[in-house]
């Protein structure tokens, strides 16, 4: 490789990661996950992954709406506000799983692997972008 090469001279600029591709990420991992849990957990353990990947899901459009909200020029409601429920969003996520705790209606390994899909999305778009790159 040349001793001279400079990525900021170059016109071309690394890929952005796109929402779309990590749900859509998110959505194999998560059909991928609950077959896995289907046969090595039982049908509960694949219903508590997929229960965790909604919850992801929402977790991610959340996340993305109020991250947007706090950056917005023209914001109506104060930065406090909005930085609230930005912070909210772990209460709920954290209120929900304990009710499925109390409940038992899943196990809350599989809701956390579930919940955990957005964090591997990100991971896998991150090595696609990598290996796809055309330096």
């Amino acid at each position: 490789m040349s001793e001279d090469f400079d990525l900021s001279t170059t016109d071309e600029q690394p890929r952005p990661i796109r929402a779309r591709g990590i749900l859509i990420a998110m959505s194999f991992i998560v059909i991928a996950m609950a077959i896995a849990g289907a046969v090595y957990g039982g049908r509960q353990f694949a219903f508590g992954v997929i229960f965790g990947g909604i919850l992801s899901f929402v977790n991610f459009v959340w996340l993305d709406r109020s991250t947007k909200a706090i950056f917005r020029e023209n914001a109506t409601t104060s930065a406090a506000v909005l930085a609230l429920k930005y912070i909210l969003r772990y209460a709920a996520l954290g209120t929900v799983i304990w009710l499925v705790h109390i409940t038992g209606a899943f196990p809350v390994a599989a809701v956390i692997l579930g919940l955990g899909t957005f964090a591997f999305a990100v991971v896998v778009q991150g090595l696609k972008n990598i290996f796809t790159s055309t330096f």
